[in-house]
């Protein structure tokens, strides 16, 4: 590992936007790899945002000062340490650029941040354990203003970090000790633990099955808390929970009891005054961006359940 640690992160979305900014903060010396259609938007900078709780006029923050690429040629020419993936699962899995990649970035620890239960199984085709670090996203970013009227001087990437939150990152002990800290030198909230897929498995869970009742729902809060719509994503739920516990060898006990109908009812209303932007229109917005890997996770649940035994018969009802 270099001094200044160089990094070529996979995507330049919301996502690879703010950790990109984190990692530029650390002293990285940083590169975008993205599609030829992106090149030039990036190349210009990007504008960003940091939301907070409380309601205000938000400063616009110029990030540059990186490197574009769209060529593995381009990329083969240079050393990295760290290769971030920040793409969505199905992204992951479209073509063979993975593998591609993987045999112009020399020894470089990759880094994944992808939520589907066999994201990580996917990528040891190429990716050897020992430099694979895994990775989970704990801010919510978007491309703002998701809708007319919003505070914001002028169109960019907005993230909101909530408070207490912290990024859970796992694997091999001298790889995952240099992810950990760079991006806490850049002031990022990053902690290790032994295993994130199983730290975060539930509630990715929940998540997904939540999403895909409130996209039948017509992403409206008020048909979704409709009694029918509830009855169905709770019984999913308790079914995608238990399958991604048997899956990551977690426990479910202390969630099932709390997947309830009331447990939505209580959820949607109080993360609504939490959140510092409007969270049914974000959620619409980036759920049907990434709607495919919704329904990818979806199968998934289906697919290791038949193989294990549980039950899938709510999943496969509510999964289109």
């Amino acid at each position: 590992m270099s001094e200044t640690p160089r990094v070529l992160l996979v995507g330049a979305g919301a996502v690879g936007q703010v950790f990109g900014k984190y990692l530029q903060a650390a002293g990285c010396e940083l590169s975008f790899l993205v599609k030829e259609k992106y090149a030039d938007e990036a190349r210009r900078g990007f504008t960003l945002y940091e939301l907070g709780i409380l309601e205000k006029d938000y400063e616009p923050v110029m990030f540059s000062g990186f490197g574009v690429h769209v060529l593995n040629e381009e990329v083969a020419a240079r050393q990295w340490d760290q290769v971030w993936l920040c793409v969505s699962s199905t992204a992951l899995r479209a073509g063979s650029w993975v593998g591609e990649l993987a045999r112009v970035t020399g020894a470089a620890t990759w880094v994944m941040l992808q939520p589907a239960l066999d994201d990580r199984e996917w990528l040891l085709q190429w990716i050897p354990p020992e430099r694979l670090v895994s990775g989970m996203i704990p801010f919510i970013s978007f491309h703002a203003p998701l809708k007319p009227g919003e505070r914001f001087p002028k169109p960019g990437t907005a993230f909101w970090l909530p408070p207490m939150t912290r990024g859970l990152f796992s694997g091999p002990p001298e790889r995952l000790r240099e992810v950990i800290r760079t991006l806490r030198a850049g002031g990022y909230p990053a902690r290790p633990t032994q295993d994130v897929t199983r730290d975060v498995a539930i509630a990715s869970a929940v998540l997904t099955v939540f999403v895909d009742g409130l996209e039948a729902a017509g992403w409206s809060f008020e048909q979704f808390l409709q009694h029918d719509s509830l009855e169905r994503v709770h019984r999913a739920a308790r079914e995608a929970v238990r399958i991604a516990a048997a899956h990551t060898k977690g426990s479910a006990s202390a969630v099932l009891p709390l997947l309830r109908p009331a447990f939505f009812k209580l959820l949607l209303p109080v993360a609504s005054q939490l959140a510092p932007f409007d969270l049914e229109t974000y959620l619409k917005v980036h759920f049907t961006k990434v709607g495919e890997q919704t329904r990818l996770m979806m199968r998934t649940y289906v697919d290791l359940g038949r193989s294990v035994g549980l039950p899938v018969e709510h999943l496969q009802a509510t999964s289109r």
